[in-house]
């Protein structure tokens, strides 16, 4: 199971991870709900205009993010990443399980 977890702080959004695999039913080879995480991280990420604010580490499909100095555009990129992430939980929930903390 991939488990996102995440903390907001005055309306921020100050670090994020999401770890582990879906286990989702392959089809030729492919897991699909990994597929969808990884664009939607990555693709997320690729959109942030000032990365010296965040200490990223991305390894083996896991990311871990945490954030320096907010700014609001970034954060608007960074809860976009999270809400994409909730709507693909809604479908499979048994795949990603996504948690503020």
């Amino acid at each position: 199971m991939i488990k996102v977890n995440y903390h907001v702080v005055d309306g921020d959004v100050i670090d994020f991870s999401v770890l582990g695999h879906a286990d989702y039913k392959k089809s030729n080879g492919i897991d699909l709900v990994c597929a969808c995480v990884s664009s939607i991280v990555i693709g997320g990420l690729n959109a942030i205009k000032d990365d010296k604010n965040y200490l990223m580490h991305v390894e083996s499909g896991d990311v871990v993010v945490k954030v320096q100095k907010p700014n609001n555009d970034d954060n608007i990129v960074i809860k976009t990443i999270i809400t994409q992430l909730k709507t693909l939980e809604t479908k499979y929930s048994n795949n990603i399980v996504i948690k503020e903390l």
